[in-house]
């Protein structure tokens, strides 16, 4: 795994997004803690400054620059510059009283530093690096009076608190971004996976699935589902290999017999009759390949799934009274006994026309594979969880070890050689059934065949 590709995964990006917006959560918490220490002190300490502002100018009022002079010695010898600070300048700028160095004279609130600096001893000077928060005023004689707090709890607050923002900011995108990585680490693992799963696919090992960890995460869900996909891709591709191989040995016979048919018509037929013989074989041979291949394209088409599209609620009871109508004539010039129980007004989901073409081969393979006098029975039966669709007959059966394979396409018992048909007729009925999702249960009837399709209810 490269660094470059964990940066540009989704994860990881989704992991510095989160960072962001926890960084400005934060700045916005740290914001309102701020506002409810550091401010709050704030309002305390422009609140004592502002009263005791109201205070001296009322001094200054009842005393002028005199007595005003003597209230600010007053208040500095009282409080030692514990908590007080004071400056009073007269009208050209000169330092009159107070424990502040001169200052500019400039009206409204303003933070003053004072300069650290040590004496002889070592020890700082009243007043040096220190922070003071006041309000200056100018007088109507004149002169300037500043009025001052101690706020170097204030300072060390807000410095408090910007270090905390800093590092609480710090912290958190670091983490965030970590845990981005280690997220976005984890994911490309998954997807690395998966991507050399599908090259495998790619280069046509078929059989490759996608690991799943049992966490049922989401790429527990995606793999399975892709896994489903991948073995219905590989059953569709085994399917057409199949096709392909069956084309090949199947329709390999009966079209050498027909160009031999042609060949020997060609050098033998010396009447118009026997032209006219060869071709009626030649068309009933064509008419039978051709049939092969249309029963092969509708077996592929409905495998596709395509036709789950047109599923639509079918009266399936009605459609097999359709069937038993077809094929009662057929089966009694045979000799054969048809017989049907379908209760009415039975309904399941799927295609009528596939179902009831998957019933009619049933029952024509009945017909086809069974003495005369034998009895063949269509059976509906709705049950509390299913519906159940039995075609059966008393006819010789198919051996047991057999009844997994007359289903796959082309195949025909020894028995059925002689007979036409092409060996497909149950392949088709396979299909329908994967279609619908039922199970196509072929078993012993004691004796006959016995094949059950079984409707699950949602």
């Amino acid at each position: 795994m490269r660094l470059p590709d964990l940066f540009h995964s989704t994860a990881f990006r989704t992991g510095l997004a989160y960072a962001a917006l926890f960084g400005l959560s934060a700045v916005v918490l740290f914001g309102i803690m701020y506002w409810q220490t550091a401010g709050d002190m704030e309002r305390q300490l422009r609140d004592v400054t502002h009263a005791d502002m109201r205070a001296l100018t009322a001094v200054f009022d009842d005393g002028g620059l005199p007595g005003l002079r003597r209230a600010i010695e007053e208040r500095v010898a009282g409080t030692h510059g514990r908590a007080g600070w004071y400056l009073l300048l007269d009208a050209r700028g000169n330092r009159l009283a107070g424990n502040l160095p001169a200052l500019t004279a400039r009206s409204g609130w303003r933070e003053v530093h004072l300069p650290e600096t040590g004496t002889e001893s070592g020890e700082h000077e009243h007043g040096e690096g220190r922070t003071v928060l006041g309000e200056g005023r100018r007088l109507e004689a004149g002169g300037f009076l500043f009025v001052g707090q101690d706020a170097d709890q204030l300072a060390e607050t807000r410095e408090l608190w910007t270090y905390a923002l800093l590092w609480g900011i710090g912290a958190t995108l670091l983490l965030a971004a970590a845990g981005g990585a280690l997220m976005g680490a984890a994911a490309l693992r998954r997807v690395e996976a998966i991507n050399r799963v599908t090259g495998a696919i790619v280069q046509g090992d078929l059989d490759r699935r996608i690991p799943r960890r049992g966490s049922n995460d989401e790429f527990d869900v995606l793999a399975t589902h892709l896994n489903e996909m991948l073995a219905r891709i590989q059953q569709l591709m085994e399917g057409m290999r199949q096709v392909s191989s069956d084309i090949a040995h199947d329709l390999r016979t009966p079209l050498g017999r027909l160009r031999q048919t042609l060949e020997k018509t060609r050098r033998e037929a010396t009447t118009v009759a026997q032209y006219q013989a060869a071709v009626d074989h030649a068309i009933g041979q064509t008419d039978q390949i051709l049939e092969t291949f249309a029963a092969l394209l509708r077996i592929a088409q409905i495998e596709s799934g395509s036709r789950r599209a047109r599923f639509t609620d079918v009266d399936l009871s009605a459609a097999l009274e359709t069937v038993v109508d077809a094929y009662a004539p057929v089966a009694e010039d045979s000799g054969h006994t048809l017989q049907a129980s379908i209760p009415p007004d039975i309904h399941v989901q799927g295609d009528r026309e596939l179902l009831v073409q998957a019933v009619a081969n049933l029952v024509e393979n009945a017909l086809r594979h069974t003495q005369a006098t034998s009895r063949i029975e269509v059976a509906l039966e709705a049950l509390p969880d299913a519906v159940v669709l039995t075609v059966a007959d008393n006819g010789p059966g198919i051996p047991e070890d057999l009844l997994g394979k007359v289903t796959q396409r082309f195949y025909r018992l020894e028995a059925s050689r002689s007979t036409p048909g092409s060996g497909l007729g149950l392949s088709l009925v396979a299909a329908v059934a994967a279609l619908h999702h039922v199970p196509l249960q072929l078993s012993d009837n004691r004796p006959g065949l016995r094949a059950t399709l079984r409707f699950g209810r949602d």
